[in-house]
């Protein structure tokens, strides 16, 4: 990265971790400022007593001292305070960072998330986290930057000096400027040699954390599986864990000897470094120390001049291999900026939902026909339907014929490959989306619960509706267990926060059916809803099926057919398309799909 782009990289950067906290930026220069001054106070103030010693001043070399001492405490103190606070807005920046990936992340379009470049993304941003370089690092690394940048503005100052001070009525070369000259270009051809090594221990580096991206996912992973509770049965019974075990050694096995080799190549690069710099410092100790024997400089300078020279060369150096490490992080760190300024919706609409206490929102399918993205296979075809206000519909079908897709689309989740959805005659991508998902409940197969309280996990928020929580738990059954357990509605599920109670499959499918129902949408989707109930439980659910959807639109997806006859019209789907629609008694009549599913199910339980 060139200079000029460096430069307006690090002023976007620190715009973007300033943004709510100017402060940063104090304290970031404020550090940098003393931490570069503090070397140099020691120089100047350390030749400066040696010379005052040996003129016998002692009275003035006290007073130096005491100043000396005062200004050093006073320039270290307010540098540990900027430090302290600069590691705290460190953590700041990273914790409000990761707050942005994941607010992004959730308002991201379902079908934007599941792409694979969002993922990679995402991915790219959790492994920069992890210390290929995150936010927070990059704050160290501008701060090593100015600090080294200042400081050697400081040494720049005292060589001038230096190179302005000869000595005419000695004719040699170390009285000359010509003697500085030479010991300029010699640290020069030490810089660049440095320049170049530290060039090829960067690359290597980049290549490293680059090739070793997906072994470091694919480590953390598996870390993350084998802790997990809710896996440490299946481990157990299964007998996973020398399975996993042997995965991580391989994960391991890919980038420890990458490591290893990296490590052997840095104590070689180390030991060049090392080598040049102690002959530029010797090259300088001589040529300064030279001078001051010959009368050009005190004494005591020598340790100001020599000391700003092996400083300027150990900044300089260190302001090249700072840059790199910038450019480094900041190739990860251009991935989240590309992520989080991404749109999140391909299209959002305007127009608000019509709110009606009537309920009257009427849902139509025009030929609609979706294909997941990437792939050219048909998983809806030519579907027109419509549901009718207040009506009670089941989707049937065998597995793979697009009943939960068709809901997907329903809720925006997807858009539709050719055609389009209607809600009251108006195309949906015209209403605003947040807007338009509020006209829905829905429980998915694959619903999640929450390790937080109970009742923050029914009513999805913190400001909680007492009545409303009472009636969707007592539609679906779960007075009575709540009220046994330790906390009641407080109690906190699972144990991912702390001690909490685990629910039965079928207690967490009333949950999260008893959420659908505090939402109060005036469309219900239960996808499979029934399927951890035994079949007491469900018959129970079925009878109440009427009665936790009175006066909503309801679709029922269900793969047991006897549970089709709660419901006003049953829609058969097979291989994407509309096969049957109608009533239990009209499709039994028929002798079709419908018919065939059902009495195959009915002969297991005559």
């Amino acid at each position: 990265m060139k200079m000029k782009e460096r430069f307006h990289a690090i002023c976007r950067f620190l715009t973007m971790v300033s943004q709510g906290n100017h402060r940063v930026l104090f304290w970031l220069l404020g550090s940098a400022f003393a931490a570069a001054t503090l070397p140099y106070l020691s120089l100047f103030f350390s030749a400066r007593i040696l010379n005052l010693l040996l003129a016998k001043s002692y009275r003035a070399c006290l007073y130096t001292v005491v100043v000396f001492l005062l200004t050093q405490y006073g320039l270290g103190l307010f540098e540990k305070i900027c430090r302290q606070y600069l590691d705290g807005q460190k953590e700041l920046c990273l914790a409000r960072t990761e707050q942005k990936i994941t607010a992004k992340a959730l308002e991201l379009e379902f079908e934007k998330f599941e792409k694979t470049e969002t993922m990679d993304a995402i991915r790219r941003t959790n492994v920069s986290s992890m210390g290929s370089g995150n936010v927070g690092d990059q704050l160290i690394v501008i701060h090593t930057l100015i600090t080294s940048l200042l400081s050697v503005l400081y040494a720049l100052f005292f060589l001038l000096r230096l190179f302005l001070l000869s000595d005419s009525s000695r004719n040699n070369f170390f009285t000359s400027p010509f003697s500085m000259l030479a010991l300029l270009l010699l640290c020069g051809v030490q810089l660049a040699l440095s320049s170049r090594i530290n060039r090829r221990s960067t690359q290597k580096k980049i290549e490293l954390n680059q090739g070793n991206d997906h072994s470091n996912s694919v480590a953390n992973y598996l870390v993350n599986v084998m802790l997990e509770e809710r896996r440490a049965d299946d481990i157990r019974i299964g007998h996973l864990d020398h399975f996993l075990d042997v995965q991580f050694g391989k994960a391991m096995e890919h980038f420890l000897p990458m490591y290893l080799d990296f490590a052997r190549f840095s104590a070689i690069t180390d030991g060049k470094n090392a080598l040049l710099s102690l002959l530029s410092n010797f090259a300088a100790y001589l040529v300064i120390g030279a001078r001051a024997l010959y009368g050009v400089l005190p004494i005591g300078d020598v340790l100001l001049y020599a000391g700003s020279v092996t400083r300027a060369m150990s900044d300089l150096q260190t302001f090249l291999a700072t840059g790199s490490e910038f450019d480094y992080i900041n190739s990860y760190l251009s991935t989240y900026e590309d992520f989080i300024a991404q749109p999140s919706m391909a299209y959002d609409g305007t127009l608000p939902i019509e709110k009606r206490d009537d309920g009257q929102y009427e849902f139509a399918f025009h030929d609609v026909s979706f294909s997941y993205p990437g792939t050219n296979i048909p998983v809806l075809e030519h579907v027109t339907l419509s549901f009718a206000v207040g009506e009670k519909t089941a989707l049937v079908g065998r597995n793979g014929a697009g009943k939960t897709t068709l809901i997907k689309l329903l809720c925006r989740l997807y858009e539709p490959t050719s055609g389009y959805i209607t809600l009251n005659g108006i195309d949906i991508r015209k209403y605003s989306y947040k807007e338009y998902t509020q006209a829905f409940s829905v429980v998915f197969q694959d619903f999640h619960l929450f390790s937080l309280p109970l009742d923050e996990n029914i009513a999805a928020g913190t400001e909680i509706d007492e009545a409303a929580l009472q009636s969707s738990l007592a539609k679906v059954g779960l007075t009575d267990r709540v009220q046994q357990l330790p906390q009641g509605i407080r109690t906190r599920l699972y144990n991912n926060n702390g001690s909490g109670v685990d629910l039965s499959g079928g207690e967490a499918q009333r949950t999260a059916i008893a959420r659908a129902l505090y939402k109060d949408a005036p469309f219900v989707i239960l996808d499979e809803p029934t399927a951890a109930l035994d079949p007491i439980a469900e018959a129970e659910i079925y009878k109440q099926f009427s009665q936790m959807t009175a006066g909503k639109t309801a679709v029922y997806i269900s793969h047991r057919m006897s549970s089709c006859k709660f419901c006003d019209r049953i829609i058969v789907l097979d291989h994407g398309r509309i096969a049957e629609d109608g009533t239990h008694d009209t499709l039994l009549a028929n002798h079709g799909i419908y018919a065939n599913l059902y009495e195959t199910q009915a002969q297991y339980y005559t």
